[in-house]
């Protein structure tokens, strides 16, 4: 993908003085030449097209990452404006569109059934108060299904100031909606290594020395414990579980993926060892055979379904464990999607992978994390199984996290 690179002659001021040459810039992103992206931006076929209301203020910011998605997609466009100019224009709305915005009307994108997905996607690029103004002055914004996304790890977008660790910048937020929307599109991973090559160019220039830019403090890489793993422990519960087993199945013309559970292993803190609410574990009768390679790769045998639980009785015993005002902690968005696909209790719940575990160090896995840092947590399971010993993992963290939250804010267990 070509670029067109401006070059600007020195201009001579009004005292007779020649001013500096000013770098050559790409016309195409409008960023010096040196720190050009466009060959590394990829041609999305994405069939969600994708509507981009853009708040005048962003237009000429360099590091603005609509225009990296608008380069990027086949089917984008983008309406440029603040809420006076904006109100009554014509945003050239489908239907069947949507508004990507957390609000408390909004329903989680990646949960909601392949048939109730919009086919077109409208997205804010603006700061959160600009968003905000933006969809409380525009009926036409206002008046849209609105939309959210599970975070799954925190925003990278390391360059700019963003309101909490959780926060994406809008190429983020639109290739994890178009994941979500279409889990077979190509080169979704190439715009995301375009934009954190973009990130990591600026951070790695030799003028960059303020903590708004290195990583520091406000740059989003700080610790962001929920309040939620703040409350008493025996509330706070936390899952892990294995989807079942299956082929991708064709339905009118889609290809359905939402998997339940073929086993759950869940551990409520603070419970005594002994206590009937301290542990849950469930081998969930599976639809297919299971085939040896994938026995092996949970680290388990057939034996340990010769007595599997039906998904009614797994929902039964699950909706009972499950108590009122519990938070349910998961490690990935697919724990929440598992409960979801057979309609089993959620109550309150977080994702591990929203949580910047890492802080200001480099970046680990959890495994990593939790050998280098963490307590080890031993659970009291029958067996433990793939399952078996991510749960531990996550336990061990979340019980981390915990000491440092309640520390900093002054309480004691």
């Amino acid at each position: 993908m070509g670029s067109t690179v401006i070059r600007l002659n020195d201009a001579r001021q009004l005292d007779g003085s020649v001013s500096t040459p000013k770098r050559p810039r790409c016309f195409r992103c409008f960023r010096p030449q040196t720190q050009c992206y466009c060959a590394l931006l990829p041609d999305i076929k994405n069939q969600t097209e994708v509507v981009l209301v853009q708040h005048v203020s962003e237009r000429d910011h360099p590091f603005n990452t609509a225009r990296m998605v608008r380069s990027a997609l086949d089917r984008t466009k983008m309406v440029c404006g603040n809420s006076r100019n904006l109100v009554d224009a014509d945003l050239g709305l489908a239907e069947s569109a949507g508004l990507l915005y957390p609000s408390d009307t909004a329903k989680t994108l990646a949960l909601i059934p392949e048939q109730e997905r919009p086919s077109q996607l409208v997205v804010i690029d603006g700061t959160w108060p600009q968003a905000k103004a933006l969809v409380r002055d525009l009926p036409q914004l206002r008046n849209l299904p609105h939309y959210q996304l599970l975070p799954t790890e925190p925003g990278n977008y390391r360059i700019r100031l963003e309101p909490d660790d959780v926060s994406l910048s809008t190429l983020e937020a639109v290739v994890q909606a178009l994941r979500e929307l279409e889990p077979g599109l190509a080169d979704l991973d190439r715009l995301m290594s375009a934009f954190e090559t973009m990130v990591q160019r600026q951070l790695d220039h030799p003028n960059v020395t303020s903590s708004h830019y290195s990583g520091g403090r406000k740059s989003g890489r700080n610790l962001n414990i929920p309040t939620l793993l703040l409350k008493p422990p025996a509330s706070i519960v936390v899952a892990y579980g294995e989807m079942e087993y299956r082929e991708e199945v064709e339905t009118d013309g889609n290809l359905v993926s939402q998997r339940g559970p073929l086993v759950w292993n869940a551990h409520r803190l603070g419970a005594p060892a002994d206590s009937p609410v301290a542990n849950f574990e469930s081998f969930l009768r599976p639809g297919v055979p299971l085939t040896d390679s994938f026995l092996a790769h949970l680290e388990l045998s057939t034996d340990h379904f010769q007595n599997s639980e039906t998904v009614n009785q797994f929902r039964q015993r699950w909706n009972q464990f499950l108590q009122e005002g519990d938070t349910l902690v998961v490690y990935h968005p697919s724990g929440i999607r598992m409960l979801q696909c057979v309609d089993a209790k959620l109550g309150n719940w977080l994702t591990i992978k929203s949580i910047n575990f890492n802080g200001q160090g480099p970046r680990r896995t959890l495994v990593e994390f939790v050998e280098d840092e963490c307590e080890k947590t031993e659970l009291d399971f029958p067996y433990q199984g793939r399952a078996g010993k991510r749960l531990g993992n996550a336990v061990s963290l979340v019980n981390h996290l915990r000491q440092i939250g309640l520390k900093k804010s002054g309480n004691r267990e």
